[in-house]
C-alpha cells in the first residue's frame, strides 16, 4: 500500500485559510489514511443537488396523495340556528346534519394520478443519475489531492538541487572562482523554486478543502493521508466501438430516457383528455334533525349524483393545445440532446484511446527513468560524476505524469460509462 503524505509545512498553514468550512457537518471517525472506497462511502447523500432531488420526489409523493385523495370519504357537520317567516308566524328553521360524500368515479382523475406517478418515477431516475455523477466528482477531487502531493514531492527535489547548486556557486564566489552574475543567477533560480513550492503548498490546502467540502466534513477533520488507488485494471477493459457506444447511449442514457418518458406521458395525457367527458359520480349520505317540517322529512337521506358538462369544453381544448406544444418542445429537446450526446461520446472515446497510448509511453518512460536513476546512484556511490539529483527529479516527475494520465483515463472512462448507461 502506497501512502502519499503532504509536506510538514502544510499543517502550519491549515488554520489560516479555510475557517468558513467549519460549518459543514463532520463525519465521525474519518479513516486516516483514507481510501477511495471509503471516500465514496462517506460522500453518500452529501450532494446538495441530490438532496434537492430527494425533495422533488417528496413533493411528487404529496401530489400523488392529493390526486388520490379525491376518492376519500368527505365528512362535514352542517348546523343552522334560524327562523323563517311563514304567513304571520315565525317558524323554527334550525337543523343539524352530518353529511358524508364519496367520489365513486371521476373521469379526469386518472390524468392527475398518472402524471404524478410519472413525475415521481422521473425524479427517482434523476436522483440515481445525480448520485453517480457525485461519485465521479468525489473521485476527481480525491485524485487531485494525490496529484498535488506528488507535485510537491517533485518540487522539493528540484528545490534541493537548485539550493545545492547555489551554495556551490557561493563557495566559488567566496574564493573568486565565480562571478557575481553567476551567483545571482543561481540564487534567482532557487528563489523561483521557493515561490513555486509555496504555490503548490497553497494548492494542497485548496484541494484538501475541496475534498472535505464534497465529502461533507469539516476541514479540520479531513484525513491528510490518502491511499493511492489501484487503477491498472481500467486499462485492461475492452473499449467498445464508437457505433456501439452511441447506440448504447441513445438507448440507456438516463437523461434521454427521462425525456422519452416525458414525451410518452404527454401523449397519454392528450389521449385521456380527448376521451374525458367530465363525468363525475358521487355517493352521498345525510343524517340529522331539522325543525322545519320534521314530520315530512326523515332523519336519513342518501343518493347518487352524476354531473357532466354539456356543450363544448373550451378549457379542455386549450389544455390539449398546450400539451401538444409541450410535446413538440420535448421532441426538439430530445433531438438536440442526442446531437450533444453523440458529440460527447465521440470526444470521450477519442480521449480514452489517446490516454491509453500515452499510458503505454509513460510506462516505458518510467522504466527508463528508473534504470537511469539506478545508474546515477551507482556512479555517485563510486564518487564518479553523477547527475543523481536531476535523475531523481525526472523519475518523480514521470511518476506524476503517469498517475495523472491514469486518473484522467479513469474519470473519462467513468463519464463515458455514465453517458452510455453502463454505470449500475
Amino acid at each position: 500500500m502506497i501512502l502519499l503524505t503532504p509536506n510538514h509545512r502544510l499543517n502550519s498553514l491549515v488554520a489560516f485559510g479555510f475557517v468558513a468550512l467549519s460549518s459543514l457537518t463532520a463525519v465521525a471517525e474519518i479513516p486516516n489514511p483514507l481510501s477511495l472506497e471509503q471516500a465514496l462511502k462517506i460522500g453518500e447523500n452529501q450532494s446538495l443537488e441530490v438532496q434537492k432531488q430527494q425533495l422533488t420526489i417528496n413533493e411528487g409523493l404529496i401530489d400523488l396523495q392529493s390526486a388520490q385523495s379525491s376518492f376519500d370519504f368527505q365528512a362535514n357537520l352542517d348546523l343552522q340556528l334560524a327562523q323563517r317567516e311563514e304567513f304571520s308566524d315565525d317558524v323554527d328553521n334550525s337543523y343539524a346534519f352530518i353529511r358524508l360524500e364519496k367520489t365513486l368515479f371521476e373521469q379526469n382523475s386518472d390524468i392527475d394520478i398518472g402524471t404524478a406517478r410519472q413525475t415521481i418515477a422521473n425524479a427517482k431516475q434523476a436522483l440515481a443519475h445525480l448520485q453517480k455523477e457525485k461519485n465521479i466528482d468525489i473521485m476527481r477531487h480525491f485524485f487531485e489531492v494525490i496529484l498535488v502531493d506528488m507535485q510537491l514531492e517533485t518540487m522539493l527535489e528540484r528545490l534541493a538541487i537548485s539550493a545545492i547548486r547555489a551554495n556551490d556557486v557561493q563557495d566559488d564566489f567566496d574564493i573568486n572562482k565565480a562571478s557575481e552574475v553567476e551567483l545571482l543567477g543561481k540564487q534567482a533560480i532557487t528563489q523561483l523554486d521557493v515561490s513555486k513550492r509555496i504555490r503548490i503548498e497553497a494548492q494542497q490546502i485548496l484541494k484538501r478543502a475541496e475534498l472535505a467540502n464534497i465529502l461533507g466534513i469539516k476541514y479540520e477533520d479531513r484525513p491528510d493521508d490518502l491511499v493511492n488507488p489501484k487503477l491498472k485494471h481500467y486499462f485492461s477493459k475492452v473499449l467498445a466501438s464508437l457505433d456501439k457506444l452511441r447506440e448504447s447511449a441513445f438507448k440507456n442514457n438516463a437523461e434521454l430516457q427521462i425525456m422519452h418518458q416525458d414525451l410518452s406521458s404527454l401523449k397519454r395525457q392528450i389521449s385521456r383528455h380527448k376521451s374525458d367527458y367530465g363525468v363525475v359520480i358521487k355517493g352521498n349520505v345525510r343524517v340529522g334533525e331539522q325543525a322545519y317540517q320534521r314530520d315530512k322529512n326523515g332523519n336519513l337521506r342518501f343518493g347518487i349524483n352524476l354531473t357532466m358538462p354539456l356543450g363544448e369544453n373550451n378549457s379542455k381544448q386549450q389544455t390539449i393545445a398546450k400539451l401538444k406544444i409541450q410535446m413538440k418542445q420535448v421532441a426538439l429537446e430530445i433531438k438536440q440532446f442526442k446531437q450533444n450526446l453523440s458529440s460527447q461520446v465521440l470526444t470521450f472515446w477519442l480521449t480514452l484511446n489517446e490516454l491509453k497510448q500515452v499510458q503505454t509511453s509513460l510506462t516505458t518512460e518510467l522504466d527508463y527513468r528508473d534504470l537511469y536513476l539506478e545508474r546515477a546512484r551507482a556512479n555517485y556511490e563510486m564518487e564518479l560524476k553523477s547527475d543523481l539529483g536531476d535523475a531523481l527529479t525526472q523519475f518523480t516527475n514521470t511518476e506524476y505524469k503517469l498517475a495523472k494520465n491514469q486518473f484522467d483515463f479513469v474519470i473519462t472512462f467513468e463519464k463515458l460509462a455514465l453517458l452510455t448507461g453502463e454505470i449500475q
